[in-house]
């Protein structure tokens, strides 16, 4: 049975997931553009459906399992007619040794009782992901007589097209980063990354649907579609019908695996004309430090860390901090990951690399210039006499941690006395979860806790507890842990002389701020948990010696 759209928005405002002022709005606006409501909230509120069921479980003080966790009781399952458990959308579980009845209407407490009846024992009620739910009812259904009656019949040919549209509006309403299509043993599979965590996407398989929906995005994406032996990349342009009425960018990457093609769809810019400095974790000494390095004149800002920590996400962030009328700013990119109004963007390929793209760009009287990448000798010499000869220069490398930075460029052929007299900062970037901030529940710190967090004191840090607004994670979007090192003359001179990264790291002070400190101050103001900080950050105390 169907949950009636006013319930679930009546439960999402009662729980505090939705604004009842806000929800009046759509209410008008949808009528206006005569589209329905509830895709009007969802849209707006950027939530998935499952949200607000959620939400509804929460109201009627009900627990919200996920379906991937539990897996059907058939014994007790089959004790409920057919008829019963299609038309109600209704099973029973295991979730671990614990068997819970699953619904999909909490409202609907005749059918619960029936089951409960028929199943011969009381258990406990639970809801989850409606969809999750239909698929799960019809395998169980899937050896019925009327299913297999239904089965006979010439099935109907799965429409490609909406479907990927339904994969990128969810996609999309989940916050999703990246989209995984993987051809698997059973058909299709498909999961979102969402703050850095993969998830399955409830999808219904039938036969070809992984060749057929691989070969569309690859023809969007301008690939060749009879090449299945070869990576590939590219990408295209997606645009997202009203209510959501967005469009944003999608690089594409395919792979041959053995049992088919995979392809991993990156959503790009889709907040890039939102993206604040503040919104990406700096807290307020790091981020009045950064402001006024991007300021400068000139200058080399380097930031480092893995694929995928958001080095690409603080430049554009930085970039946009500085555009101004009166700059000129120029970008060497591979690819464009985030299009900013008033900055000219270059894209390299195979008859431009970064260095040549550079060297053309310094023709062009620019003011600041941001190089995607710096991976060779040749663009490293290119950059740094750039950052000499009077412009700002940005740019990423892949290294450990800040100090080791000065260790790479040396490793890739610049001269010492170079970099330490263009240097102005390095930043090391990690990603982790951030804290829902409606559910997020306070405790005394433990006496280990405290030793990591350097406190001496008691003091409260919170943990995660799960609610409808962040899907029951504990965490909802990602901040930046950031290890910065700031140069002044000191350190420069010591560059310029060749000193090991050792020496460099004892002479810094308050210079250098570790990546595990700026963790602990997360921590400690409740941005995050200790245990994302460990994930990505390395234990590190600061001797007393080194500050002076």
């Amino acid at each position: 049975m169907a949950v009636r759209d006013e319930q679930l928005l009546k439960a999402s405002v009662e729980t505090g997931l939705l604004e009842q002022s806000v929800v009046d709005q759509l209410r008008l606006k949808a009528r206006r553009e005569r589209v329905p409501l509830l895709s009007k909230v969802l849209a707006d509120f950027r939530l998935p459906l499952s949200a607000l069921h959620r939400a509804l479980a929460q109201d009627h003080g009900l627990r919200f399992i996920n379906m991937a966790e539990a897996k059907v009781n058939p014994v007790l399952t089959k004790k409920m007619p057919s008829s019963l458990i299609s038309r109600k959308q209704m099973l029973v579980v295991n979730l671990g040794e614990e068997r819970v009845l699953v619904i999909s209407d909490p409202a609907d407490t005749m059918s619960v009782d029936s089951a409960q009846r028929l199943i011969g024992e009381t258990l406990p009620v639970a809801m989850t992901d409606p969809e999750h739910l239909r698929l799960a009812v019809k395998k169980v259904l899937a050896n019925t007589a009327v299913a297999q009656a239904n089965q006979q019949s010439v099935p109907a040919a799965t429409d490609l097209v909406a479907l990927l549209d339904r994969i990128m509006r969810d996609a999309y309403l989940n916050r999703a980063s990246d989209i995984h299509l993987m051809t698997e043993e059973e058909g299709l599979r498909v999961r979102f990354r969402v703050d850095g965590k993969l998830n399955d996407y409830p999808l219904e398989n039938a036969p070809d649907i992984a060749a057929g929906l691989i070969s569309r995005v690859k023809v969007l994406a301008s690939l060749d579609i009879s090449e299945q032996r070869m990576p590939q990349d590219g990408g295209f342009s997606y645009y997202m019908p009203p209510p959501v009425d967005m469009e944003f960018n999608i690089r594409v990457a395919t792979a041959p695996t053995r049992l088919g093609e995979r392809i991993t769809m990156r959503l790009l810019g889709s907040e890039s004309s939102t993206l604040t400095l503040t919104d990406l974790g700096f807290l307020e000494h790091d981020l009045n430090e950064f402001k006024q390095a991007i300021r400068k004149p000139y200058g080399m800002i380097l930031l480092t860390g893995p694929t995928g920590s958001g080095k690409s996400t603080t430049l554009c962030a930085a970039l946009q901090e500085i555009n101004q009328p009166d700059l000129n700013i120029m970008t060497v990119e591979n690819p464009i990951e985030y299009v900013i109004d008033g900055i000219s963007q270059i894209q390299t390929g195979p008859k431009i690399n970064f260095a040549d793209a550079l060297r053309s760009l310094l023709r062009h009287d620019p003011d600041v210039l941001m190089v995607g990448e710096i991976r060779d000798s040749e663009t490293a010499d290119v950059a740094v006499k750039a950052a000499m000869t009077g412009h700002l220069v940005f740019s990423t490398l892949h290294t450990n941690n800040a100090v080791s930075a000065v260790t790479r460029l040396v490793d890739i052929g610049c001269e010492p006395f170079l970099i330490g007299s263009t240097m102005t900062a390095v930043i090391a970037q990690r990603l982790v979860r951030r804290l829902c901030r409606h559910c997020a529940k306070s405790r005394p710190a433990t006496k280990e806790e405290l030793v990591l967090l350097g406190r001496e004191d008691d003091v409260d840090i919170y943990e995660p507890e799960g609610c409808a607004v962040c899907q029951g994670q504990g965490y909802r979007g990602r901040l930046g842990l950031f290890e910065t090192l700031w140069f002044d003359e000191k350190l420069a001179r010591m560059v310029s002389k060749g000193a090991d990264e050792e020496t460099l790291e004892a002479s810094a002070g308050n210079a250098l701020k570790y990546m595990w400190e700026d963790g602990c101050d997360k921590v400690l103001r409740g941005l995050t948990t200790l245990s994302e900080v460990k994930n990505v950050a390395v234990f590190k105390q600061r001797e007393t010696a080194e500050v002076n």
